[in-house]
This record gives C-alpha cells, structure tokens and sequence, in this order.
C-alpha cells in the first residue's frame, strides 16, 4: 500500500562508523540524495548515533566471537548493532526503514527495504579458514535472509547469480531482486578536466588496502610495466590495513608509486581525469563504484574479467592474475576509450526501482 505521509520520511541504518565507511555508505549517501530530491526527510543512522556507552559494542562482540568461533563474530557483529538500532534508535509507524547490511535487517510493520552489498563468507581473504568454518558462517547468512520479511535488493545481477547460483547454491535462498546501483557526476565537468597525457602511463586505484583487494599483487603488475617504461606512475586513494606494508614494499623496490590516502568523492572526481589507465586487481566485487566513476571520467579500466561488476564497467577483463598478462595488456593501451555516460546507473533511476519494491510512490 502506498505511503500517504508527506513529506515522506526515511531512516537508512548503516552497521559502521560514517567516519571509517566504506562502499556501502555510498549507497547511504546516494539514496539519501535520490530521496531528498523527491521531497523526502531522510536520517542516516551509523554507529556514531548510538550512545558512547554501547557504540563500540558491536566491535567488542566482533572480536571476541571471533577468537573463539570465527568468523561468526562478523555476523554477531551486525545481530548487536540490530539490538542496539532497535533499543535506542526512534522510529515512526510511516518511516520507511532501510537496512543496509542483511545482518541489520528486522521485521516490523514499516515498509521497509534490504540491501545486500556482499555476504561476509564471501569476503574472507584476509583469513585463513577452513570450509567448515565458512560453511558455518554461509548458514547463519541463509537463515538470516530467509527470515526477512520484506524484499531482499542486491547490487548487481551478475552477483545475484554468483549468490544464488554458486556461492549459497543448494542451501534454500530465497529469491534476491536487483537494483544496480546509482551514481551522478557531471560529465561536461570531467571531460573538461582531462589532462593530455602526452604517451604517459599514469594509473590510478581508489579503493581499501585490505587482501580483497589485492593491491600487492597490482604492485607486482606495476613493478613489470615499470621496468618497460619508466616513465610509468601509480596513484593509490584510499586507506586500510595494508597501507604500511604497501609503503614499505612500494619503497624496497623502487616503485614510483604516489599514497594520497582517503579523499572524499568529490575529490576522487577531481583526481581521475589525471590519470588514463584504472587499475582494479579485487579478487571480489558486487558492482564498484570506482570502476564505474573511472568509466566515466574516460580511463581505461583493467580488473579481473569474471567479476561480479556490469561487463561495461571493464575495458580489460583479466582471467587470471598473471602479472605477464596485466602487465603486457596495460602496456598496450594507447589512448583513452570513448567517454560515456551510463545513464542506467543514475541516483534517479536507482530510486525510482527500489521504491518500487517496497509499494511506495509520491501519490
């Protein structure tokens, strides 16, 4: 039944700190923005919200759980920020209720909305685990899901069929819906800001430094395109849990590498049309909002071909990780591909069909 309240209101709860957010508050912060030009009242709840007594619980549980049983504290981990959303956070019968993580999700007579970014069993690199130890996590994401009464999004088709079909395959999940994610930037703005590169190699990543993403391994590609052309340089945005061993073996082996450390969206914008060559090594993704911003700012994209991110967002599709490969491929890109726009990946467009899951309109 549509919602009759107006303005319309909604609540986005995002099971982190804003100020340590990763991909899945950009969704936070789009959605927000597809609502509000809609005339929505939107409220971002993240862990900052919650008392100081009990804000950093979840972490704690996180921790502990698993020491002693892991990797179910990540699971845990949401379960407790869910109590604590519930317990402290206040919410009106109309409010439209959206979860950003399955593990936060609950049932209530709000609309209410799903999203799944990623499943933690299928983010695991940085462990050493055993089958049966994931197997375990896996059940509890299956239960989990099941038990959700309202729709269920996730970002991408491609890993909607990764999920049902390979990942969870023949443990009962439920059917996922799917609503690519939105991003607006203004095309005009970026084109102007190219920079001639003048035969210049000059590569860029934006992304964590953590194992998922793979970046010593992109170190080891760049080390070979280097030492065929030294006037080659890399860029790398962002922050994470590798970034001080990254440095190290960037200086031990003499990479002209440049860490700019995390940088807010607007300046990602404003630093890709310095670059021509993207470099994505991530051993996973659901849809990558830096790939599709560095389509749009007209690099070239290279990242591992069967990823679960739209065809479109990769220009060179790796099938392994052979740095001979990457390295040869990259060296052979000689001018930037055509700018598009991608209009099917508009905030717009992402808000339009995910309230339309949930049987709510501006009538």
């Amino acid at each position: 039944m549509a919602s009759t309240v107006s303005p319309k209101s909604a609540i986005l709860f995002y099971g982190g700190f804003a100020s340590q957010a990763g991909g899945a508050f950009m969704h936070t912060t789009t959605f927000s923005a597809g609502l509000r030009a809609r005339g929505w009242s939107v409220t971002t709840i993240t862990l900052e919200c919650l008392p100081l007594l009990v804000r950093y619980l979840p972490h704690i549980v996180e921790k502990l759980i698993n020491v002693l049983f892991p990797p179910l504290g990540f699971y845990y981990k949401g379960r407790v920020t869910k109590l604590l959303y519930k317990h402290f956070i206040e919410r009106k019968p109309n409010d439209l209720l959206v979860f950003e993580d399955i593990y936060l999700a609950w049932n209530s007579k709000n609309p209410s909305v799903s999203i799944l970014h990623a499943v933690w069993s299928d983010n695991l690199q940085a462990y050493n685990l055993t089958d049966h130890k994931i197997d375990r996590l896996k059940r509890k994401e299956v239960a989990a899901i099941k038990n959700i009464s309202h729709e269920v999004i996730t970002v991408s088709s491609r890993y909607k069929n990764f999920i049902e079909k390979v990942h969870l395959h023949n443990m009962g999940i439920r059917d996922l819906k799917v609503v690519e994610l939105g991003l607006d930037v203004n095309i005009e703005s970026l084109r102007a800001a190219q920079i001639e590169m003048n035969g210049i190699r000059s590569l860029i990543y934006c992304g964590s430094l953590e194992a998922r993403k793979n970046v010593y391994f992109m170190f080891e590609v760049f080390a070979r395109i280097l030492a065929a052309d030294p006037m080659a340089a890399l860029t790398i945005v962002g922050d994470g849990p590798d970034r001080e061993g990254l440095k190290r073996y960037s200086a031990e082996h003499n990479l002209n590498v440049t860490f700019l450390g995390r940088l807010s969206h607007e300046q990602v914008l404003k630093e890709l049309p310095k670059h021509n060559i993207y470099i994505h090594t991530a051993l996973k993704e659901s849809f990558s909002f830096a790939l599709l911003e560095a389509k749009l700012a007209g690099l070239t994209t290279c990242a591992l071909a069967n990823l679960e991110v739209p065809e479109e967002f990769i220009d060179l599709g790796f099938e392994t990780f052979d740095p001979a490969d990457w390295s040869s491929q990259i060296l052979s890109v000689e001018a930037r591909p055509d700018m598009r726009d991608f209009p099917d990946y508009s905030i717009k467009r992402m808000t339009d069909h995910t309230l339309s899951l949930v049987s709510m309109s501006d009538s």
